[in-house]
């Protein structure tokens, strides 16, 4: 029934996709179906029917960014099969290959969306679906902090994690949502936040009352708070500012900083400076200079005595999804560091080279926003242009020191953002009788109305 319904509508089968995939992309595999990973099933299936769908007459252009996200997704798969090849690990089935063409998903959710929105109305209720979904992530987040027992034992069902039983989670309970670790839904709640703040600025179209759309970034920002995710916060502080520079608002932007400020102290103070005296305290036992926040110091003894020999060692290829058996530490801590691990120094360029196809896809976007011809997306196009270039390097520092981009959360709202901003540049806007360009170039080359 649902495929049926994506067939006859494509906006209906984005709508799903944004609606779920995002939530559910912390999930582990297994849960609720039985040996699925629902997030990568539903993109897989529904994003394939919509991209089948678009008319022949229309055209959805491969930008930068789509073509650097393909070669990048290409590269950790070809390059993830010679090293298995040469390192000897085992291939046997589908699920071993699944981390190597696990990326496509987010490729397929970038087509998906910006072929499947093609009028104003489709990407402003597009939008609304993405934070209206938000919703159930923000309520786990409170009822963790309430201290509702059943709701850690149904997170741990969902996501596989451990991090809810450490030791470290009792002494400073932190927000998860519906994902394995508080850094990925903090990525999350950072990408919505910033989004959904230059919605405002920019007056963006979205399917909500101004006041039910503020009431909702409300309760992410809450949210992100919980998580005490500090590279997430500053991110939102430093993404705000450059957001009300773009669009001309900087005094007002300030003071927005300044309130933003005073409202983290009121909600969350005593809650992050906690926080802040995890990261700066000096443990017993430890030489390590409290002015260097724990965690860095931590990643930085990882990097320096595993990591950075174990690339010095495989610097053109890596070591695929295997790690060297001095490597006792399995998490990277950087998403620079995964894709020179997975794939060398060529993986890591490939990287690079999409966080500033990112950038330029912003820009893209703003600077057709500026012209006339723009009409009623000019406001879409400004708006979401600006969140992506100012995601583009915002997500370049925080990556720095967690793998955002590859571990949930944070990946599934950025694209379907960018996948937002190409819809509005793909579909021409439509004429005073509701007709688009390329139906009227279709009909003129079938002889059904005049050439001018």
């Amino acid at each position: 029934m649902l495929l049926l319904a994506v067939l006859v509508s494509p906006a209906f089968g984005v709508y799903t996709l944004v609606a779920i995939v995002p939530i559910t992309s912390g999930f582990q595999k297994g849960f609720p179906i039985h040996g699925v990973n629902i997030s990568e099933a539903l993109t897989g299936v529904i994003a394939v029917i919509v991209l089948v769908t678009v008319p022949s007459g229309a055209h959805v252009k491969w930008r930068m960014f789509d073509l650097a996200l393909l070669i990048l997704c290409s590269g950790w798969l070809i390059i993830g099969l010679v090293d298995a090849h040469e390192l000897g690990t085992p291939l046997g089935g589908l699920s071993s290959l699944d981390p190597l063409i696990g990326p496509f998903q987010f490729l397929l959710l970038l087509r998906a969306v910006s072929a499947g929105l093609r009028t104003p109305a489709q990407r402003a209720r597009g939008l609304a679906v993405l934070f209206v979904a938000s919703v159930p992530t923000d309520l786990l987040a409170y009822l963790q902090q309430a201290r509702v027992s059943a709701v850690n034992r149904l997170i741990t069902r969902m996501t596989g994690s451990t991090i809810l039983q450490s030791r470290e989670y009792r002494f400073f309970s932190r927000a998860t949502g519906p994902f394995n670790h508080w850094t990925p839904f903090a990525g999350y709640l950072m990408i919505l936040l910033l989004v959904g703040l230059a919605c405002l600025l920019f007056d963006v179209p979205v399917a909500l009352s101004r006041r039910a759309f503020g009431a909702l970034l409300l309760m992410a920002a809450v949210s992100l708070i919980l998580t005490a995710e500090l590279s997430a916060l500053f991110g939102c502080l430093i993404g705000a500012v450059g957001l009300g520079v773009l669009a001309g608002r900087g005094r007002q932007a300030f003071r927005w900083l300044v309130l933003a400020l005073v409202v983290v102290g009121v909600v969350g103070g005593e809650f992050l400076s906690k926080r802040l005296g995890t990261e700066f305290g000096t443990s017993a036992g430890t030489t390590s200079s409290s002015l260097v926040p724990q965690t860095i110091a931590y990643r930085l003894q990882i990097w320096i005595g595993q990591y950075f020999p174990a690339i010095r060692a495989r610097p053109v290829l890596g070591w695929g999804q295997a790690l060297p058996t001095y490597v006792s530490w399995p998490f990277t801590e950087s998403q620079y560091v995964t894709y020179a691990m997975a794939g060398g120094i060529p993986l890591l360029l490939l990287f690079l080279v999409e966080l500033v196809t990112l950038f330029l896809h912003g820009r893209a976007g703003i600077a057709l926003g500026r012209r006339p011809a723009a009409r009623q997306d000019r406001a879409t196009l400004l708006g979401l242009g600006s969140a992506v270039a100012v995601l583009a390097p915002i997500v370049a520092l925080v990556c720095l020191i967690f793998p955002y981009l590859t571990s949930g959360g944070m990946p599934d709202p950025l694209v379907i953002a960018v996948g937002v901003l190409s819809a509005a540049m793909n579909w021409p806007s439509l004429d005073a009788g509701g007709v688009s360009a390329w139906r009227k170039r279709a009909l003129r080359e079938r002889g059904l109305i005049p050439r001018p």
